[in-house]
């Protein structure tokens, strides 16, 4: 009776060990989101009832989405929008990460996107990415 309980107490440990042992792996393995700015013109004004830090967080999870294996997860922060500044443009800040890529290969997708259009699935206008800095 004693060798089964110590048994069944070695097992539960052993299992409680690989548990949080994995969990701290999964984090070592999460690179840190790069904090980016983009700064972005439409190609007309906005619907004003669109919630465009909404829009924003599609845009951009959609879109580095395409640059990670399906199934992937997207750890894309909420979007800040603020605009339009005198020369129309908006800027948009927000938080970039996906597990299967490094913070620098997320710098790099983003950074990208510069020159790029996205169409705004609420906004009813077509973003141009005008510049990103991360």
């Amino acid at each position: 009776m004693l060798f089964k309980l110590s048994s069944i107490v070695a097992t539960a440990l052993a299992a409680a060990s690989l548990a949080s042992a994995s969990a701290i792996n999964l984090e070592q393995r999460q690179a840190p989101a790069a904090a980016c700015t983009f700064v972005v013109n439409p190609s007309g004004t906005p619907d004003p009832s669109a919630l465009l830090f909404s829009e924003w967080n599609f845009i951009l999870g959609r879109n580095l989405a395409d640059h990670v294996p399906p199934a992937t997860i997207i750890r894309n922060g909420n979007s800040t929008v603020t605009g339009p500044d005198n020369a129309g443009l908006y800027t948009v800040e927000q938080t970039i990460a996906a597990d299967a890529l490094t913070t620098a290969e997320a710098i790099t997708v983003v950074t990208g996107w510069v020159g790029e259009t996205f169409d705004g699935p609420w906004s009813g206008v077509t973003w141009t990415v005008q510049s990103v800095t991360c």
